[in-house]
């Protein structure tokens, strides 16, 4: 039976072998190449990088998708740096093409999340959005300074220290 996680594993193998053909066309001896199926070197650049960031969303589900895009563009400027170094010639506007390809491709994958927005939270601001988000109600303020609590009369067990709980059950005599 096909289950969504072997669509995962099947996107995780391409990635790999599509990691592999944009390593071994950027570094190779195939400076061109991509004229022969009618391409100029800017667009196989976007199409390349634009292309793996695809499949990566689909191989990494939990990740987040900013970070995908952080190592995409990590990802095309260490090619452009090895090229630098595997007498390629290297250019910042390859760089700028990897990330054109990115930024596209990104852009599209958050077009779903805005459109959830509008159903779901339409007529709020972002504001009040970002203040009903639960994962917000998980991280504690930061706090700088906590003024030490006083043993009160009305302080319930759980918060009395190890201290005055053993006090109270042990007294001096």
């Amino acid at each position: 039976m096909l289950k969504p996680t072997h669509f995962v594993v099947a996107a995780r193998v391409t990635l790999v072998l599509g990691g592999l053909a944009v390593a071994v066309l950027a570094l190779g001896p195939f400076q061109g190449a991509e004229r022969m199926v009618g391409l100029n070197d800017k667009a196989a650049h976007a199409i390349a990088f634009g292309g793996l960031l695809a499949v990566s969303f689909l191989a990494f589900p939990r990740m987040r998708r900013n970070d995908l895009a952080i190592a995409a563009l990590v990802l095309g400027a260490g090619v452009e740096v090895a090229q630098l170094f595997g007498g390629r010639s290297a250019s910042l506007l390859d760089w700028i093409a990897d990330a054109a390809g990115v930024v596209t491709i990104y852009g599209a994958s958050m077009i779903e999340t805005v459109r959830k927005l509008v159903r779901e939270q339409g007529d709020k601001t972002f504001a009040e959005i970002a203040a009903l988000d639960r994962r917000q109600a998980r991280r504690r303020p930061a706090v700088a300074f906590a003024p030490a609590e006083t043993a009160t009369a009305e302080m319930l067990p759980a918060q009395a220290s190890f201290a005055q709980r053993a006090a109270r059950h042990f007294p001096v005599r």
